[in-house]
């Protein structure tokens, strides 16, 4: 017996297609590809903090590297400084004056640092991905 024209007009997975499975085979193939979903939703989550602890340690490793360099020509500098106030002024206070300038930059350098890794690392990707998925299941339960 042929379906009425308005069942027929309707696509695979629209509302009003009827599945002749049993009930108890339709929620195992749920169950099943709800696994499946969940499983690639994971994946998708480990893949994309994977990438974003490795390009914060990659900057971590070159931030200290380049530290490192920057405080054997800060010292250098502090040396050279603290000798060319040293002809103006009495010696400890041109190391005075090197060690408050040296203080100052140190102050500026945290709060720079501290607002920059204050902000929140989301992996965005896949909770566009989950707000998708949410919205698609919404739908399909809904008649």
């Amino acid at each position: 017996m042929a379906r009425p024209a308005a069942e027929a007009d309707v696509g695979p997975g629209e509302a009003g297609v009827f599945d002749d499975r049993p009930t108890s085979e339709v929620v195992a193939s749920l169950v099943t590809n709800l696994q499946g979903l969940v499983k690639t939703e994971v994946e998708l989550a480990k893949l994309e903090i994977t990438d974003i602890v490795k390009d914060k340690a990659i900057g971590i490793g070159l931030a200290v590297a380049g530290a490192l360099f920057g405080l054997y020509v800060l010292a250098f500098i502090g040396v050279t400084g603290a000798n060319a106030f040293m002809l103006i002024v009495s010696p400890w206070l041109a190391w005075l004056i090197i060690t408050g300038i040296y203080l100052l930059i140190a102050i500026v350098l945290l709060l720079v640092a501290k607002r920059l890794l204050s902000k929140p690392v989301v992996p965005q990707a896949t909770k566009n991905e989950l707000d998708v998925t949410k919205d698609w299941a919404k739908d399909q339960v809904q008649p």
